[in-house]
């Protein structure tokens, strides 16, 4: 009896997990690394005309930051279709350069909400099968969950409170997050707060008196 009932929930979740799962066979897959590749070089070849710093009255250069969000937006449409197809792309195949391209092109829709679900869908079976960053993982879902006003599962996300202090956007259960911390071999929240924010203070604020 105990069999058959674990046999009624293990059939659903394999035929969830091959529905989730990508057609490798698809021919756009061979070519994942190169398509990268491309997507990169694209934005870098944009990025480096940009002003950053020049009024808003510049028309040149708001023609240039238009043509990125242009190239950005094309990238994100081009990695989503890659992920559809593909997958998150495997240290074992693509190799870890592809993985960390893959991982800028990804920030660079990070307004895209469906998108960004779809890029956490996919680093999950990929970290699940040791194929991708669990850090990559636990950004990415921290990132989305303040998107979507939801606690971070990690505790990757804060943001600043005042001039000198930054703090942890709204968090799941603490020991959870302790726990889920630790096995990716994240510091403890407390530390990682003391660090981010004794660089703030380093950079950016007065030192106290002694």
């Amino acid at each position: 009896m105990g069999n058959r009932s674990s046999m009624y929930v293990l059939v659903p979740l394999l035929a969830a997990a091959v529905m989730a799962a990508p057609a490798w066979a698809a021919p756009e897959c061979a070519s994942y690394g190169q398509q990268l590749v491309a997507m990169e070089e694209a934005v870098e070849a944009v990025r480096s005309r940009v002003d950053y710093l020049a009024p808003p009255e510049d028309a040149v250069a708001a023609r240039h930051l238009a043509h990125l969000a242009l190239v950005e937006r094309d990238n994100t449409e081009r990695l989503g279709a890659l992920l559809a197809a593909c997958g998150w792309p495997r240290r074992s195949s693509e190799g870890l350069d592809a993985a960390r391209r893959a991982w800028l092109v990804a920030q660079q829709g990070s307004d895209d909400l469906p998108f960004q679900r779809q890029v956490v869908r996919q680093l999950e079976l990929a970290v699940l099968d040791g194929e991708a960053s669990a850090i990559h993982l636990a950004t990415a879902s921290d990132r989305l969950a303040v998107k979507e006003g939801k606690p971070q599962r990690y505790g990757t996300q804060l943001h600043q409170v005042d001039g000198c202090a930054w703090d942890y956007y709204p968090l799941d259960d603490l020991a959870r997050v302790a726990a889920r911390r630790k096995r990716l071999g994240l510091p403890p929240l407390d530390s990682y707060k003391r660090a981010i924010n004794e660089m703030i203070i380093k950079e950016n604020c007065p030192l106290p008196k002694s």
